[in-house]
């Protein structure tokens, strides 16, 4: 993805800008920062409710788990921050949290590495210049309290819906990760054959065989109290396992991670009728071999977790039989997209072979944020770099395990 140069400034725009700009958080016009969640409650869903494009990530449920199991109990602050129009209709949020640097203060998307997709909420239909716009976003941050000297916006859709994501306007370069995606029908057969050769159909029924001669094979969405906590347990069993064994640590192994994952499994959301995050098991009889967790919005359903049993099961590649039937499931309820979000992995290239682009982008606020802007730009460089290099990342994590299990408390 090419960089982009910033914004040219408009003739009389500072000025026409600055008199939009809020003052203070009371101000209908221009741009409103709210430090404290619930109170963007309103706001949030009803810019979803009418249309608004943004992934399953950013609706109000699931960013309000996060906040609450995971972001209150960081050394953050909510800085969501709403751009209105004239007419003072809300056309974009940035779901932002404010961070302390050292002496700065910067924006990040609320989320952190939870997310697979960070973008704003807007309306296409009310965000028709997006370059005046976001240059108002700026002059508006400028002039609130509390500050932030420098947003650090990191892995967001190039487009979404097939909609430009009007950050791009904004000076970016290439995130060091990529996501993965593909399109549905409602003929899982047809798709079938269309993303795997005759030889790896024949192979995945084979594993399935193996599978099926070790007891009765059955696939589930656990819907019911009892099916949920059955197949969380197995899941942050089977992942600490897994990464125990990979020398890797353990994403899900805080209890506040464990809480969220929770409490989204078991919330009905009432903006899509559905569970913030639905959950999938494969069993051999009485058995949870492999689970799956994901989000569902707008026909689409984004893949968040997964993990298999032991090695007694490995040969028969549960978590890919199981992947085989949500996709399948996803097809016989209409979805037309199907994602498995950010990082490598072969399984992801067979129903997820389109690269969905992602970007990032460092746009200073004050001139605090204007002289660090340029550091945070190579340090993201120098990740992305590193990720595209098979021995620097090798390194990296090698170096990363190290420290983790002789210098770290």
């Amino acid at each position: 993805m090419q960089s982009r140069s910033h914004l040219t400034s408009l003739p009389q725009a500072d000025a026409i800008l600055a008199s939009l700009a809020m003052v203070n958080s009371s101000t209908t016009v221009g741009v409103e920062v709210l430090t404290q969640f619930g109170k963007a409650q309103s706001v949030w869903r009803d810019l979803v409710r009418q249309g608004a494009a943004c992934s399953r990530y950013q609706h109000y449920s699931w960013m309000a788990n996060w906040w609450d199991h995971i972001g209150s109990a960081r050394d953050v602050t909510p800085h969501i921050t709403i751009l209105k129009d004239q007419a003072g209709k809300p056309t974009l949020l940035l779901p932002l949290l404010r961070r302390r640097l050292g002496l700065l203060h910067a924006g990040f998307f609320i989320g952190g590495k939870h997310t697979n997709f960070n973008l704003p909420i807007w309306r296409p239909d009310l965000l028709n210049d997006p370059a005046t716009s976001l240059k108002a976003l700026v002059t508006g941050l400028r002039a609130t309290a509390p500050r932030v000297d420098l947003l650090i916006l990191q892995n967001q859709p190039a487009t979404w819906q097939g909609v430009a994501n009007p950050l791009l306007r904004f000076a970016h370069a290439a995130s060091p990760s990529q996501s993965y995606g593909g399109s549905l029908q409602a003929d899982f057969e047809a798709l079938k054959k269309e993303r795997m050769s005759s030889k790896a159909r024949k192979k995945l029924a084979q594993k399935e065989r193996r599978l099926s001669a070790l007891g009765p094979v059955t696939y589930f969405r656990a819907e019911t109290r009892e099916e949920i906590d059955g197949v969380l347990d197995v899941f942050f069993r089977q992942k600490a396992n897994r990464m125990r064994e990979l020398g890797f640590s353990d994403a899900f192994d805080e209890p506040c991670v464990r809480e969220f994952v929770t409490a989204s499994a078991h919330e009905i959301d009432m903006d899509t009728g559905g569970p913030v995050i639905e959950l999938y098991a494969a069993k051999v009889g009485d058995t949870i071999v492999a689970t799956f967790g994901g989000i569902v919005a707008d026909k689409r359903f984004s893949g968040m977790f997964i993990s298999m049993a032991g090695v007694e099961y490995r040969h028969c590649s549960p978590g890919e039989l199981l992947l085989n039937y949500v996709v399948q499931y996803c097809c016989e309820r209409g979805f037309d997209r199907f994602d498995l979000g950010i990082g490598e992995g072969s399984y992801k290239r067979v129903y997820c072979g389109e690269v969905e682009a992602l970007f990032d982008a460092v746009v200073p606020i004050t001139i605090a944020g204007h002289i660090a802007a340029p550091f945070w730009r190579v340090g993201l460089a120098l990740k992305r770099k590193v990720k595209q290099s098979d021995k620097m990342l090798r390194t990296a994590r090698y170096l990363s395990q190290l420290m983790g299990r002789h210098f770290l408390p």
